[in-house]
């Protein structure tokens, strides 16, 4: 499926079952929250949208406590954390959200795998991480795959769990 058709089937599947969206970006920058805005009606699903880019604001913001400096900023742990506490800020009750972290190039870090990304997903009191490993080793393309996956991921979710 092109890209542009799975956003109109996440966007349509959104709207139909009146599910509203708050999302954590890290590896993303924003560019999964800026694909769903392009779209006319948006505020219609999306709730809010953080990028919590440095470890710094992902700390404050979302409210880590360990799990950056236990388990690395990249890991599981921490992609469960964001979609966890991006919720806070919500009223909705039908509330789908998702985080993303990940290494789109090589840094500092001697754990870093490019494109080794988490993506976390979560509705009502259900939460699934996924890892997904890309072979690709282009910035630009590794943030494309981590948004294209991430709506993916979250369209099978909503398949599977919002039954509404």
């Amino acid at each position: 499926m092109q890209f542009s058709e799975l956003k109109k089937k996440f966007i349509y599947v959104l709207k139909n079952k009146n599910i509203r969206l708050c999302i954590a970006e890290s590896i993303t920058g924003g560019l999964f929250s800026s694909e769903l805005i392009k779209i006319r009606g948006a505020s219609s699903y999306v709730d809010y949208s953080l990028v919590t880019y440095s470890n710094k604001s992902k700390e404050k913001i979302l409210q880590f406590k360990d799990e950056i400096k236990k388990y690395g900023t990249v890991s599981s742990q921490v992609a469960k954390v964001m979609v966890k506490n991006v919720r806070r800020f919500s009223d909705s009750k039908n509330l789908l959200s998702i985080s993303c972290t990940g290494y789109a190039s090589k840094n500092e870090d001697k754990n870093c795998i490019v494109g080794n990304v988490f993506i976390g997903i979560m509705y009502n009191d259900i939460i699934k991480v996924y890892n997904q490993k890309f072979k690709e080793t282009n910035r630009t393309k590794i943030i494309r795959l981590t948004t294209e996956n991430m709506m993916k991921l979250s369209l099978n979710f909503i398949t599977e769990h919002c039954k509404e």
